[in-house]
């Protein structure tokens, strides 16, 4: 610490560090904020404290340059780019002639503007921190593998002519967005729910979306790296953060639905949180929905003094209707030939329901390779074990015809844990009357069980 107050030799850095030093120089700029630089890494309190200031960091930035092509700090990003392969041809316009060089363009890129916006196949793309950087900032160079961009609120440009009239997903020119593109084509025939945030909230669900997969050098950051968006979130909404969910919309919060989803061995957070696994936590109602279940209290621990930070612990006390899961073994043969990998899913009936059952979604990734193996092991662990479902709202269905819109069932799939009243969640369950047999919501109330989510 005390050599580098003295002074940093610019040759001793990383490349990407001396790039950045060169065009910091030449953009006529005095002062350049790298974290690595500026935060002491292996100091956990700097490092916290330092950390929870990335709203402000970004946010105020005169221009965030992004190293996208890097896929570390020694890589640099003026370095040598892929070379575009040019075909001549005759060019004539009035009394110009001569030839002209014309290049082809990304097919993939040019008929999904998204991709070009959020560079998918960049290492900065697939990393965590790079989202919020992005997300935060007014404006951004960023350094491709093949050419510069620079994205700002008024759009996106690249090198090559690329103008998009759009930019990334960004919390400076709204907090609210539409809804995610794969199911925007549904929209003129949903009931479409109108609860107060409700845009707001849509906004922080697709940041979510894009946030869930990608990688962390450390596992335990995936609560820290988007931390300065929660916090910008909390401001607005004015809501308490739990673990990645808000206190105050925590029945339709507890129902994100694990895609390509798998949890990580370690703690990081409480099993009902997206943050206790990586995968997309698919989260938010789109359509008008009645909550079954009812918040009693809940709470988290944190690991340190960022309310937004990391977590040793948190629970939610309920009330709501509680009904054994039996699962269906027959004729289950995971990974089977010729199947939808959908299939991958045992299937789970109740006690009074139809015996066919519906496919559970319990939280592993059931779409990979591996699917059928994992599908598996999770069977085999719960040999023996009671599994239930814990009902939490009841949503409008799809169908256009509100005559025969009896609504759809959405349920934690949880388990016992020490020998409490405590409960884990494996996965999710929807469903409809028939299948569970029943209305759940019109059970007695007096008959609903307590118990709390760990």
């Amino acid at each position: 610490m005390e050599q580098r107050k003295s002074g940093i030799t610019v040759s001793d850095m990383p490349a990407t560090y001396q790039d950045i030093v060169q065009l910091t120089r030449e953009l006529g700029l005095h002062y350049l904020w790298v974290d690595s630089l500026c935060i002491c890494q292996d100091e956990r309190a700097d490092w916290e404290r330092e950390s929870a200031k990335m709203l402000s960091i970004y946010s105020n930035a005169y221009l965030t340059v992004a190293a996208t092509r890097a896929k570390d700090s020694a890589e640099g990003f003026l370095n040598v780019r892929t070379e575009r392969s040019f075909v001549e041809l005759d060019y004539t316009r009035g009394d110009i002639y001569g030839k002209a060089l014309a290049f082809t363009l990304p097919l993939r890129e040019e008929l999904m503007n998204h991709d070009y916006i959020n560079l998918p196949n960049e290492p900065l793309s697939k990393r965590a921190w790079g989202l919020q950087e992005r997300v935060l900032s007014h404006r951004i160079l960023i350094y491709g593998s093949d050419q510069m961009y620079f994205e700002c609120n008024e759009g996106f440009r690249g090198e090559d002519g690329l103008n998009l009239k759009e930019r990334h997903k960004c919390v400076h020119k709204r907090l609210e967005a539409e809804p995610p593109a794969s199911i925007s084509k549904w929209h003129k025939g949903l009931k479409l729910n109108k609860r107060p945030k409700r845009q707001t909230m849509e906004g922080w669900y697709n940041l979510l979306w894009l946030y869930g997969p990608k990688r962390l050098t450390r596992a335990s950051d995936k609560l820290p790296a988007i931390s300065g968006i929660a916090s910008l979130y909390a401001e607005k909404i004015g809501e308490e953060y739990l673990a990645g969910l808000w206190k105050d919309q925590l029945i339709e919060g507890l129902m994100w639905q694990g895609l390509s989803f798998r949890r990580v061995s370690e703690y990081r957070a409480p099993s009902w949180s997206w943050a206790s696994g990586d995968g997309i936590p698919a989260s938010g109602q789109i359509e008008e929905y009645t909550e079954i279940a009812e918040i009693l209290d809940a709470k988290v621990t944190l690991k340190g003094t960022n309310p937004f930070g990391e977590v040793t612990d948190g629970w939610i006390k309920l009330r709501a209707p509680c009904e054994q899961l039996y699962l269906i073994l027959e004729d289950w043969n995971p990974g089977a030939k010729g199947r939808y990998k959908y299939a991958n899913n045992v299937k789970v009936r109740t006690k009074s329901g139809d015996p066919k059952g519906t496919s559970s979604r319990f939280d592993f990734a059931f779409t990979h390779d591996d699917a059928p193996q994992e599908a598996k092991k999770i069977v085999k662990s719960l040999e023996g074990v009671d599994i239930f479902a814990l009902f939490m709202l009841k949503s409008s269905s799809w169908n256009a015809d509100a005559a025969k819109d009896e609504g759809t069932y959405h349920a934690l799939i949880v388990k016992r844990v020490d020998g409490k009243e405590n409960y884990q969640r494996l996965g999710f369950l929807l469903a409809d009357k028939e299948i569970l047999g029943g209305q759940p919501e019109k059970e007695d109330k007096e008959g609903f069980s307590t118990i709390t989510l760990v």
